[in-house]
């Protein structure tokens, strides 16, 4: 509405085209829906479309959840797994849900499980050379 107050106010339209980067035709056609119907006719009518930034926040938002329902899977594995609450118990827990998680494919790195446990990366592959080595 300041660019057609500003041809209303005598200003040539094809500088402030050229001073705004826009084409002269598209503010010839704001200043004929003004005439037409007042400031309200430039408001585009209906409902505002979904734009390619709603349709990718969306995209983000259900990447995050479905990482966030992993994390979550994997908690209640581990809680499944504890059966008394000393440390060995628990710890034996976490790293036979990591390797549930892990076999059942389920899109959660060692790493994130590890981080999101609050334990060393290293401490579940120590562990897990310690079953698989020949006694």
């Amino acid at each position: 509405m300041e660019v057609v107050r500003r041809i209303l106010e005598g200003e040539s339209v094809p500088r402030l085209a050229e001073e705004l980067g826009i084409h002269r035709k598209l503010l010839y056609q704001w200043l004929r829906q003004v005439n037409e119907g007042g400031e309200a006719n430039l408001r585009p009518r209906g409902r505002p479309r979904k734009g390619a930034e709603t349709k990718q926040m969306g995209r983000q938002m259900e990447r995050t959840t479905a990482r966030q329902r992993l994390m979550i899977d994997f908690l209640l594995l581990v809680a499944r797994g504890l059966q008394s609450a000393n440390y060995a118990a628990w710890r034996d827990a976490v790293f036979r849900a990591i390797e549930t998680t892990l076999a059942e494919k389920r899109g959660l790195s060692v790493e994130a499980m590890c981080e999101l446990m609050g334990i060393a990366r290293c401490s579940y592959y120590r562990y897990r050379r310690k079953r698989t080595a020949p006694v």
